[in-house]
This record gives structure tokens, sequence and C-alpha cells, in this order.
């Protein structure tokens, strides 16, 4: 209309991008970028971390590849994150986003309890599981004891045999909280009206989680799915912890097999290899969970 001002672009100089911008990206290059771009460097060549490098092209990453069973086994648990764990968690998550987003009697019990674990550190979760496992006077051998599942009196969870198994319920606890809350999120953003129609329908409960809530949380728990494969492939401290620093071949996984040939081992060329190996199994890792989650979007 006559006599209005056209709305106007509001927009930064190159002076104020700097500004603002540069010293993230200063950053970010001399602490991320760089070290990453010399651990490339420094995997195709042997050295301790004193004497010179001595360059040996792919021989690290043959070596590993095709001779080293080490390696294997510690992707071999690796994987056993990546799948295991999430099968336990994500059902369960969604199972408890769902009891909430629907009121259901205890539903904020649910919230506390299972979101506890998300205030503490990784590290303070794994020590007070190792108190809890403790086979002589810990906590769940007590119960189990307690309930005429004699068994399990002086069981040793944190032993090398039975270590992954005693990862899950752990997991189970330290990450549903998490992605309770994420589905829960996405579930209270979805039309109360979907719902009210399926109910004239009479669509059962199971059928309206089905056919609205999970195409309509799709993207969301592609995420999920995600941040634990993700976490999976970089799993550390709690297996670091749980062996009091000195892992043996059946219970290492990549990341602790790295950081022992850096520093116990002092073989800095062969630990950055596998950092560059972690990595690239990351990346495609995540490419290619992504490209199996792919769907069409469902817009409502």
């Amino acid at each position: 209309a006559a006599g209005t001002d056209a709305p106007r672009r509001l927009g930064l100089s190159w002076f104020n991008i700097v500004l603002f911008v540069g010293p993230a990206v200063i950053l970010y290059t001399v602490f991320v970028v760089v070290p990453s771009l010399k651990s490339f460097v420094w995997s195709v060549n042997r050295w301790d971390g004193l004497t010179p490098m001595q360059y040996v092209g792919l021989q690290q990453f043959a070596r590993m590849l095709f001779e080293s069973d080490g390696f294997w086994i510690a992707l071999r648990n690796n994987l056993y994150l990546m799948f295991v764990i999430p099968a336990c968690v994500l059902p369960l998550s969604l199972f408890l986003a769902t009891c909430i987003s629907r009121n259901l009697w205890g539903s904020k019990v649910f919230r506390i309890v299972f979101f506890f674990p998300n205030i503490l550190g990784s590290v303070a979760a794994t020590l007070l599981w190792m108190q809890l496992y403790e086979p002589s006077g810990g906590p769940i051998n007590r119960l189990l004891t307690a309930i005429g599942l004699d068994y399990f009196k002086g069981y040793a969870w944190t032993s090398q045999e039975h270590l992954y198994t005693a990862l899950i319920p752990m997991s189970i606890w330290g990450a549903c909280g998490f992605n309770m809350l994420l589905f829960l999120a996405a579930m209270e953003s979805i039309p109360q009206s979907l719902y009210e129609a399926a109910d004239l329908d009479g669509a059962s409960a199971f059928r309206q989680f089905w056919t609205i809530t999970l195409p309509l949380i799709w993207d969301v728990l592609s995420i999920a799915i995600v941040f634990m494969v993700i976490g999976g492939m970089k799993a550390f401290e709690v297996i670091w912890l749980f062996t009091n620093q000195r892992p043996v071949t059946e219970v290492h996984v990549v990341g602790t097999l790295m950081v022992q040939d850096m520093f116990t081992e002092y073989k800095v060329g062969e630990a950055t290899a596998i950092a560059v190996l972690l990595f690239l199994m990351v990346f495609f890792g995540t490419a290619a969970t992504l490209r199996l989650m792919r769907r069409e979007t469902v817009e409502y």
C-alpha cells in the first residue's frame, strides 16, 4: 500500500561476520581440524612419540585389518554395543514415552527415575554400577539371593565372561531417560485430533501407535538410532573403568585398544591408525544408518 515502508533485510558486513564467527573458526581449526589432519599423517608412520618417524604407508592399516585378531575382537564388541544395546533401549524408551503421553498412572515417576542418570556423568554412573555389581555384598547380588536365586551369590558381573551382559541393564538405566524424553517431545507435537479421529474409527491403542505415532516421530527415531550407533562405536569410559584400566583382549573395544596402544605400549602411529579407522567407521556407519532409516516425510 502507498505510504508504507517495504520490509528491509538486515545484513551484516564482512567485518562483523569475521568478528563474530572468526574466533570460533580459529579455535575449531586449532583444536579439531589441525589435530585431525595430523592424525592422518601419523597413521602412515611408525612412531613411538620420541624417536624420528618412519614412513610405512598403509602397512599399519593392513596389519590391523588382516593380521590382528585383537582389532577384530574389539570391533565385534563395538558391534555388540551398536546393535544389542539399542535393541533393548529403544523399544523400552518408546513404550515409556507412549505411556507418559497417554497420562497413565505413574508417568511422573517414570520421568524422574529414568531421567535421573542423565544428571550424572558417565564416569560417576559407571562407578555407581561398579558398587552395585560388587560380587560380595553388592546390592544386586544380595537382592537376587534374597529372592532365592542362589546362583548369583558371589556372581562376578564385571568379569571377562559376563561384562557385556552386565552392560545391558546399566545401558537401559542410563539411556532410556534421554531417549524417552526425545520421543515424548515428538509425540506431544502430534495433534490430538488425529487420535480422536482414530478413536471414533475404533482403532486400538496399538493400532494408533503403529499408524499414527510411529510414522510421525520417525525422524526423531532415526536421530536416536544414529546417536546410539555413534555411542556404540565411541564406547570407552565404561569398559576402561570396569576393567580397572587394564582390559584384556576379549573385552577390548576399539577406543580402549587405541588408548592402550598410545599410552601403554607407546605405539603412537598404530594408535592414530586405529583412530582413523574409528573415524571412518563412525562416518560411514552414521551415513548408512541415515540411508536405511530414510523414508518419505509424513505431513499432517
